[in-house]
């Protein structure tokens, strides 16, 4: 097969706002102080590959349809997200169907799996080693310095046939900290060194954005809304002081963090300073914020599906009863007819939130997610509806 073309430019505003024009049935927001306008659900490619048609035509009917934001990493299919997305954004720019400016694409780096685990065998082996490398696992280990990060952008820029990266987001460096405390490491030593590995990834990617590589970058973590006590909890009020001790004009501009039906820290927990909740200090430094796991809640150490057609027999009648319940609780979201729309009213009627990211392997996924985003959901704090949530 031949290699596409790498397609040249980033989104921009005038693009973005074009394309938001082009689907007046759907509300955009702004991806913070970046300036650009995204649609209030990204097609989400965690389990996205380029083997699955299926997947293929779910993302094209995406973009045809409304949605301009993708978010995926390298680790994702072992790069087979990656490749699928360069792929479809080829094609869709050629045929006219797109162009660049109008899409806003989202990467991330920090996992070596698969073939980026292999490299670092091979690396180890020749005696050299990626630095600060942390050893998570069975086939599983982690890295954010910045000769790993500038080696995963090159190779995600390849596979997405990308000259630039819209945002590049460190993806859960919090491992680092649940290594550090299985090894016994007093927590305030490991916080130096884990904030020491923030900075130093935050320098490199200052640097990627003047080589023109990257537009912004951030960090996706599932402990930014944890307890502030708790050893792997990552501050996001630690990492905006890192970002604007490096330049007063610094480029970390986008967030990535879980919030759903059961896991509604981001909200109510007030793990910043001067009682602030996480989600309330991004909209304060006017981040941009990307919500995961809208549909998967992990609760203890299990898997919740917020969607009835993951259950069968008594767990459909519980999803409709839970759903129920919900939607009481909020006159904005009454209206929602499934649990997986109402998981999703609920977190994009919340103010300070840019997009929802959600999993649309097939094309009914991306339809069940446009009949959500096109009926009306004013946005609001809803700090009391998310308490009323947290009672149920």
């Amino acid at each position: 097969m031949t290699k596409a073309k790498t397609i040249a430019g980033t989104a921009t505003p005038g693009g973005t706002e074009r394309y938001a024009e082009s689907h007046p049935d759907l509300v955009f927001a702004p991806l913070g102080s970046i300036g650009l306008s995204v649609s209030e659900a990204g097609f989400g490619s965690y389990r996205v590959d380029v083997s699955e048609r299926a997947h293929e035509l779910a993302l094209i009917l995406a973009l045809r349809s409304g949605i301009n934001l993708i978010d995926t990493s390298a680790n994702y299919a072992d790069g087979g997200s990656e490749l699928l997305i360069g792929k479809v954004l080829a094609e869709m720019t050629a045929q006219g169907s797109i162009t660049r400016e109008q899409v806003v694409v989202v990467s991330k780096a920090g996992y070596l799996q698969g073939a980026n685990y292999q490299l670092s065998q091979e690396r180890k082996a020749a005696g050299n080693p990626f630095a600060d490398l942390v050893l998570a696992g069975q086939g599983l280990e982690h890295c954010i310095h910045p000769e790993f990060l500038a080696d995963q952008i090159t190779r995600s820029l390849a596979r997405l046939n990308l000259q630039s990266l819209d945002c590049c987001l460190l993806h859960n460096p919090e491992y680092y900290l649940t290594v550090a405390k299985a090894e016994g490491l007093p927590v305030e030593q490991a916080r130096l060194e884990y904030y020491r590995r923030i900075g130093m990834a935050f320098r490199h990617l200052e640097q990627e954005v003047q080589a023109g590589r990257i537009v912004s970058y951030g960090i996706s973590s599932n402990t930014f809304p944890g307890s502030a006590d708790d050893y792997n909890f990552t501050s996001l009020a630690k990492v905006w002081g890192i970002a604007g001790d490096i330049s007063a004009n610094h480029h970390f501009r986008v967030v990535e963090f879980p919030l759903n039906l059961l896991e509604t820290g981001a909200v109510l927990r007030k793990n910043q300073p001067m009682g602030q909740s996480l989600l309330e200090f991004a909209r304060e430094k006017n981040l941009g914020v990307l919500i995961n796991r809208p549909l998967n809640a992990i609760v203890g150490d299990r898997l919740v599906r917020l969607a009835e057609n993951h259950y069968a027999g008594d767990g459909v009648t519980q999803a409709h009863h839970f759903r129920d319940k919900v939607a009481a609780l909020d006159e904005a979201w009454s209206s929602a007819e499934t649990l997986s729309q109402i998981a999703l009213r609920a977190i994009r009627s919340t103010a300070g939130i840019s997009a929802v990211l959600v999993g649309m392997r097939a094309e009914e996924y991306v339809e069940d997610v446009l009949a959500e985003l096109r009926r009306t959901c004013p946005v609001a704090s809803r700090v009391d509806s998310w308490q009323k949530v947290e009672d149920l």
